[in-house]
């Protein structure tokens, strides 16, 4: 069996980009008052760090992987801290399917159910619902798994696996 890496780039928030330029604009107004004040270039100096971390310090990523029968999700922060999220065994998995289908709609509706987003939050994005049964009851985690990644899953695994239906390609008339 081998195993399989699926890297989701997370998109900034719009505050965070907002911030970002907000706090560029200040440094940068700032730094042409310093003719006036050395306390103009101190200000000036303090919002371009606050600039440089948002704009080049906040690059997050999650990385799913599958190997014999395990699913497991970690997060890496500018590409050079991981920290490992979950392990989740495929005997706890209940059902994987499309984010919206019925086969976990009763999960997402279920304020019960801790809710868990791992994807990149781009609009579009194809999504999956994996639910499945942890030490603290149910569980539904969100993730944007490829076509290798499911094909992975369904060798052993394929009745927990609910795949999206392809769009029929339009035919030119």
């Amino acid at each position: 069996m081998f195993e399989v890496f699926v890297l989701v780039p997370r998109r900034k928030p719009a505050v965070v980009h907002f911030l970002a330029y907000l706090f560029l604009g200040l440094a940068i107004v700032f730094f042409l008052m310093t003719c006036y004040s050395f306390v103009y270039m101190t200000l000036s100096f303090i919002f371009a760090v606050i600039w440089y971390f948002l704009q080049f310090r906040q690059y997050r990523e999650f990385e799913y992987s599958f190997f014999d029968g395990e699913f497991r999700f970690a997060r890496s922060v500018n590409k050079s801290r991981r920290k490992r999220l979950k392990i989740i065994s495929i005997d706890e998995v209940l059902q994987i399917a499309p984010s919206g289908d019925q086969s976990v709609a009763r999960y997402e509706n279920d304020a019960t159910v801790k809710k868990i987003d791992y994807t990149s939050r781009r609009k579009g994005a194809p999504c999956y619902d994996l639910a499945y049964k942890g030490e603290n009851g149910l569980n539904l985690i969100r993730f944007e798994p490829d076509e290798p990644y499911l094909d992975a899953v369904c060798i052993k695994y394929g009745q927990k696996v609910i795949r999206r239906k392809p769009e029929p390609a339009n035919q030119p008339e």
